[in-house]
């Protein structure tokens, strides 16, 4: 966080931006916490894994904090916090079970909130790093995070000028199924007035005849995991559409690269995203698309009209 013009702004990734603004609300003041709780070692997010962690020295000993989807944390916890703060079994009858907390999820993400899951592990003072294994089991549920990146008016009228053009949106995201949902429906992606959602877990167990289906059929494509991202552009060209895709992590080239029009983000976007597109959104925007499509049915247009009134007759 940095402050311009007497404003907070966000440098850098926008969901741990928000995670900072709603800790500072707290009072929890990150240079303060690191003196603190100086970090040993991390995990870093990996869309194979949906989860972060970081091991840490605090004054009651070394622990590791793990943030991410509640479907990857949720099943690794044994125990979560009461009200009091005390430590219980997360199953008992003082405390919600599992159960109540996917309702609770459930409940933000048809608010189009994206749902955090936070959880710890207490971690012998000899340990030094922390891996995968470490964080298997035994884990702590903190809690639930929400936040919302409103979608901006530009990119509404974006996808309106994309549909106008008989060009379907769809939308692929790392999201609870429920809140990708709960956007697409705020920003009219749709078809035939309907708003299909599909997850990876479901994608995973289609043959290919299916998944072309669902992936023509489907608005939604949510927790999708990395190829599963080139299994959907493969099933759309399948069924003989002209894909475009946009993407901007190292897990979106095989997909730009398959699509008829990679489209990849020149601000934020990976030199291996860059590569293995043919487009660049030089300011990030989806909203600039709309400047493509009004170029594309110009162009389609002249050529028409060329076509019609100006062909010599042979």
């Amino acid at each position: 966080m940095e402050t311009k013009n007497e404003k907070w702004v966000v440098v850098g990734d926008p969901t741990e931006g928000a995670l900072i603004t709603s800790a500072n609300k707290s009072g929890l003041i990150k240079p303060l916490l690191e003196q603190q709780m100086p970090r040993l070692d991390a995990i870093p997010f990996e869309s194979e894994f949906q989860y972060m962690a970081t091991l840490h020295a605090t004054p009651m000993g070394k622990a590791i904090y793990i943030k991410g989807s509640l479907e990857a944390i949720a099943k690794r916890c044994t125990f979560m916090l009461n009200s009091k703060g005390q430590i219980r079994p997360i199953d008992c009858v003082e405390t919600l079970n599992t159960s109540s907390i996917e309702r609770e999820v459930n409940i933000m993400a048809r608010q189009g909130l994206r749902v955090l899951a936070l959880a710890k592990k207490l971690a012998p003072n000899e340990q030094t790093t922390v891996d995968h294994p470490d964080i298997d089991s035994g884990l702590i549920f903190l809690g639930l995070q929400g936040m919302i990146d409103p979608p901006r008016e530009s990119a509404m009228k974006a996808v309106k000028a994309c549909q106008e053009a008989g060009i379907q949106v769809k939308m692929i995201t790392g999201d609870h199924a429920v809140t990708a949902q709960a956007i697409a429906t705020r920003m009219d992606i749709s078809k035939n007035g309907s708003v299909l959602a599909f997850t990876g877990a479901e994608l995973a167990q289609m043959n290919h005849q299916e998944l072309a289906q669902v992936a023509e059929d489907g608005v939604v494509f949510a927790r999708v995991a990395p190829e599963q991202k080139l299994r959907l552009v493969e099933a759309l060209q399948s069924k003989g559409e002209i894909v475009a895709m946009t993407g901007d992590g190292v897990n979106d080239a095989p997909a730009l690269k398959q699509a008829d029009i990679g489209i990849a983000m020149g601000m934020a976007g990976t030199e291996v995203a860059k590569e293995a597109a043919d487009m660049l959104l030089t300011d990030d925007n989806f909203a600039s698309i709309k400047a493509a499509v009004i170029v594309y049915l110009n162009t389609k247009y002249c050529i028409w009209f060329s076509h019609r009134f100006l062909r010599k007759p042979i």
